[in-house]
């Protein structure tokens, strides 16, 4: 018995198009991985930094077009206070 040869096990890799990937696994509600986010800050860290922090993540990657990221940007925008969003009244 011989053993097969690899190139012949190996198979080449199919691109898959946006609109395919978004079909199979598509990406969660921003309101859902935002308060995932939320959640996941430590007490002791600032919140606004924290928030920063991951807009330039978002911003540095090529998914900024994508609306559910638009608005994760937008909620976060409003906790870093970049945004000039000011609180309607006090206790928000």
């Amino acid at each position: 018995m011989t053993a097969p040869r690899q190139k012949d096990i190996v198979t080449k890799r199919r691109a898959v198009s946006r609109e395919t990937m978004a079909r199979i696994s598509p990406l969660p509600p921003p309101e859902e991985v935002f308060i995932d986010w939320l959640l996941s800050v430590p007490a002791e860290d600032c919140l606004e930094a924290a928030a920063r922090y991951q807009i330039e993540i978002i911003d540095s990657s090529a998914v900024v077009l994508h609306p559910h990221v638009r608005q994760l940007r937008t909620l976060l925008v409003a906790v870093a206070g970049d945004g000039g969003w000011r609180k309607p009244i006090a206790n928000l």
